[in-house]
Protein backbone atom coordinates (compact mmCIF):
# COMPACT_ATOMS: atom_id res chain seq x y z
CA UNK A 1 0.00 0.00 0.00
CA UNK A 2 1.20 3.46 -0.74
CA UNK A 3 -0.02 6.79 0.53
CA UNK A 4 1.02 10.44 0.54
CA UNK A 5 2.73 10.46 3.94
CA UNK A 6 4.81 8.09 6.04
CA UNK A 7 5.18 8.58 9.79
CA UNK A 8 7.39 6.50 12.01
CA UNK A 9 8.00 6.41 15.74
CA UNK A 10 11.16 5.03 17.31
CA UNK A 11 12.44 4.60 20.83
CA UNK A 12 15.93 3.67 22.01
CA UNK A 13 17.09 2.45 25.40
CA UNK A 14 19.97 0.53 26.86
CA UNK A 15 18.54 -1.41 29.80
CA UNK A 16 16.80 -4.68 28.78
CA UNK A 17 14.64 -4.33 31.89
CA UNK A 18 12.90 -1.44 30.10
CA UNK A 19 11.95 -3.51 27.00
CA UNK A 20 8.26 -3.90 27.82
CA UNK A 21 7.80 -0.31 28.93
CA UNK A 22 9.27 1.16 25.75
CA UNK A 23 7.68 -1.40 23.45
CA UNK A 24 4.33 -0.57 25.05
CA UNK A 25 5.04 3.19 24.70
CA UNK A 26 5.66 2.88 20.95
CA UNK A 27 2.71 0.53 20.41
CA UNK A 28 0.30 2.74 22.36
CA UNK A 29 1.33 5.86 20.45
CA UNK A 30 1.12 4.12 17.07
CA UNK A 31 -2.33 2.82 18.02
CA UNK A 32 -3.40 6.38 18.86
CA UNK A 33 -2.48 7.41 15.28
CA UNK A 34 -4.58 4.64 13.70
CA UNK A 35 -7.58 6.90 12.92
CA UNK A 36 -5.28 8.83 10.56
CA UNK A 37 -3.56 5.76 9.08
CA UNK A 38 -4.27 3.86 5.89
CA UNK A 39 -1.87 1.04 6.80
CA UNK A 40 1.65 0.19 7.93
CA UNK A 41 4.96 -0.66 6.40
CA UNK A 42 5.28 -4.34 7.19
CA UNK A 43 8.62 -3.86 8.95
CA UNK A 44 7.42 -0.94 11.10
CA UNK A 45 6.82 -2.66 14.39
CA UNK A 46 6.15 -5.97 16.04
CA UNK A 47 2.92 -7.29 14.56
CA UNK A 48 2.34 -9.31 17.71
CA UNK A 49 1.73 -6.02 19.51
CA UNK A 50 -0.28 -4.20 16.85
CA UNK A 51 -1.38 -6.11 13.76
CA UNK A 52 -2.57 -3.65 11.15
CA UNK A 53 -3.32 -3.50 7.44
CA UNK A 54 -0.26 -3.75 5.19
CA UNK A 55 -1.82 -4.97 1.92
CA UNK A 56 -4.83 -3.89 -0.07
CA UNK A 57 -7.86 -6.12 0.42
CA UNK A 58 -7.45 -7.44 -3.15
CA UNK A 59 -3.79 -8.36 -2.61
CA UNK A 60 -4.55 -9.96 0.74
CA UNK A 61 -7.16 -12.16 -1.00
CA UNK A 62 -4.52 -13.09 -3.62
CA UNK A 63 -2.04 -13.97 -0.86
CA UNK A 64 -4.68 -16.10 0.88
CA UNK A 65 -5.32 -17.93 -2.39
CA UNK A 66 -1.61 -18.61 -2.89
CA UNK A 67 -1.27 -19.84 0.67
CA UNK A 68 -4.29 -22.13 0.27
CA UNK A 69 -2.73 -23.63 -2.87
CA UNK A 70 0.91 -23.90 -1.83
CA UNK A 71 0.66 -24.17 1.97
CA UNK A 72 -2.64 -25.97 2.67
CA UNK A 73 -1.42 -27.20 6.06
CA UNK A 74 -0.54 -23.68 7.26
CA UNK A 75 3.12 -24.50 7.84
CA UNK A 76 4.20 -20.88 7.30
CA UNK A 77 3.08 -18.07 9.58
CA UNK A 78 0.19 -16.04 8.19
CA UNK A 79 1.66 -12.62 9.02
CA UNK A 80 1.13 -13.20 12.73
CA UNK A 81 -2.62 -12.94 12.58
CA UNK A 82 -5.12 -10.73 10.90
CA UNK A 83 -5.72 -7.08 11.70
CA UNK A 84 -9.06 -6.39 13.33
CA UNK A 85 -11.83 -5.73 10.82
CA UNK A 86 -12.35 -2.03 10.32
Amino acid sequence: MEDELYDALYAAWTDPADDSAYTRWVTDHMRAWEPCASGIQLADENLLNRPYRFLTDENLRRLDGLRATWDPDGMFVSWLGRPAER
